[in-house]
């Protein structure tokens, strides 16, 4: 081969060499502003017209109970006389009943006219107010405090339970977990030792047991009113925002992530002071006891107990919304540990309990009024944990949404 032959070969080398490079630094073609629009538009219109089927039923649903109510008053579940916790019990049954029943007819038509609003719609406005007036009636006013009691016994009962479990599983790759593990088996112990654990411990298991018998259907009728809530504050708040722009300027995500934090680190403080009332059942000054610290069975220090307990584990897991456990699972986590959090698994249980608070709020401000009640306001301040609990929500799902975390 000769020296012309060799530089011949080199050069067309070099030149694919230089291609190859140019190629592989050149960005991939982007999708077409226009495609990514109206892929994104479907999704919206999709997710509206979810809201708005789901509004209608519910609406339908409503009309029914309020007629059903009406043709049988016995069966009305909202009023106590006896043991007023709410709003609904200062209005006699017959009128709610024909309320709620005018109320879910109207709802179906709202709900319609709701889903196809837009900035360009006749009456507008009138049809946003009322949507915000039906989020306010049944996610505010008809709720009560028993949905966060109900709340608040749930997570006392199963939180240690899955707390135990996921320490046990962990402890092969987390030695540690067993030192926590340790722990919790000596309290327990100490516990029966005492006499707090045991025969105290399932004899109030059977007064929750025999009181939720009482109560009956009531809770379920609060979780489809609040439902009700829930679904036109976001079908309003779609329609306000159909037909403008989905997206978070630079300045208006920074703003939200300033927000988000404060509002995290408020609503991880507000049940400090629950929880800091429930362990003094620890002591032997026992504070905000049911009938005076006389009242206290062993049972029922134990159960005080665990709803403390179980308090700063929402304070806990509320921080994570800002921080990184909240985003990626610890190490101790069994099967999880360094995997991504998915949005909803963060997103879903938070705002079930701002929903909960939102609507447990007037209650509970209603019940502080009374005598010897003043405590529970400045100890569940859930007209601003609610609220901050919903924005630290929010904050976070936009946070991982728009740099397309969502999984």
């Amino acid at each position: 081969m000769d020296t012309d032959d060799m530089n011949t070969g080199i050069d067309e080398r070099s030149a694919s060499a230089v291609r190859s490079s140019k190629d592989a630094s050149t960005p991939p073609a982007r999708q077409p502003r226009g495609t990514v629009t109206a892929a994104r538009g479907g999704t919206v219109r999709r997710r509206d017209g979810s809201l708005t089927a789901l509004a209608v039923l519910w609406s339908a649903l409503c009309a029914g109970l309020g007629l059903w109510w009406v043709l049988a008053p016995e069966a009305y579940p909202l009023y106590e006389a006896d043991a007023p916790m709410g709003l609904m019990e200062s209005v006699p049954p017959g009128v709610a009943a024909r309320t709620v029943l005018v109320l879910g007819l109207a709802g179906t038509g709202l709900a319609t006219l709701l889903g196809r609003t837009d900035v360009h719609t006749p009456g507008r406005r009138a049809l946003l107010l009322a949507g915000a007036g039906y989020a306010a009636v049944f996610g505010l006013l008809v709720p009560d405090v028993q949905l966060l009691a109900f709340l608040g016994y749930a997570t006392a009962l199963i939180g240690p339970i899955v707390v135990v479990v996921m320490l046990a599983v962990g402890a092969r790759r987390h030695p540690r977990n067993l030192l926590l593990l340790a722990l919790i088996g000596g309290a327990v112990a100490l516990g029966v030792v005492t006499g707090e654990i045991g025969g105290p411990t399932l004899d109030m298991l059977r007064e929750i047991r025999d009181g939720v018998r009482r109560v009956g259907v009531r809770p379920a009728v609060l979780v489809v009113m609040a439902a009700g809530g829930v679904l036109f504050a976001a079908l309003t708040v779609a329609a306000a925002r159909r037909g403008s722009s989905q997206h978070l300027t630079p300045e208006a995500r920074a703003r939200l992530d300033r927000w988000g934090r404060a509002a995290t680190w408020v609503a991880a403080a507000s049940p400090m002071p629950y929880a800091l009332i429930r362990l003094t059942w620890l002591t032997p000054w026992p504070q905000g006891a049911p009938g005076g610290p006389d009242a206290i069975g062993p049972g029922v220090r134990v159960f005080g107990i665990l709803l403390g307990l179980a308090a700063l584990g929402g304070a806990a897991l509320t921080l994570g919304l800002i921080y990184r456990w909240g985003e990626v699972f610890p190490a101790w986590l069994p099967a999880l540990r360094g995997r991504p959090v998915p949005v909803w698994a963060a997103v879903v249980p938070a705002s079930i309990v701002a929903v909960v608070l939102c609507a447990s709020a007037v209650s509970l401000v209603l019940m502080s009024t009374r005598d010897g009640a003043s405590w529970l306001a400045a100890a569940i301040p859930a007209p601003v944990w609610g609220p901050a609990l919903a924005l630290a929500t929010y904050a976070y799902y936009r946070r991982r949404t728009d740099r397309g975390a969502l999984r």
